[in-house]
């Protein structure tokens, strides 16, 4: 059962979904961007209802928003690189980043043997 807190981030999305889709019909006109509004709302819905609200759901929830929005705007290429920046900027400040480790050439690592760390029992 996921939190209550979760839950008013679902239902939150699901409003956004639904009055981006009543806004694009009623006073623009513009069927496709109300419908890839709602759509990606709903996906990033169900992404955080299955799987949290953690940095990882909501990266994946970008993306799929991004080449969502791309499709249904006929802007496929431009969406596919937009969510390649994305993943490649959050790789790049993620825990498994090649900026997290640490540096050993400036600051080399050296080893320390102890007399606890040589026994094995």
């Amino acid at each position: 059962m996921p939190s209550l807190n979760r839950s008013y981030i679902v239902i939150a999305l699901l409003l956004i979904g639904i009055g981006g889709f009543a806004y694009s019909i009623l006073l623009i006109g513009q069927l496709l961007i109300g419908a890839a509004i709602a759509f990606s709302a709903f996906v990033v819905a169900a992404l955080v209802y299955y799987g949290g609200t953690d940095r990882r759901t909501l990266i994946r929830g970008t993306i799929a928003v991004t080449v969502i929005y791309g499709v249904f705007t006929l802007q496929l290429p431009m969406a596919v690189i937009a969510a390649c920046a994305v993943y490649l900027s959050a790789w790049l400040t993620g825990s498994d980043s090649p900026f997290n480790t640490p540096d050993t050439e400036i600051f080399p690592v050296r080893q320390v043997h102890t007399e606890e760390s040589e026994r094995t029992d």
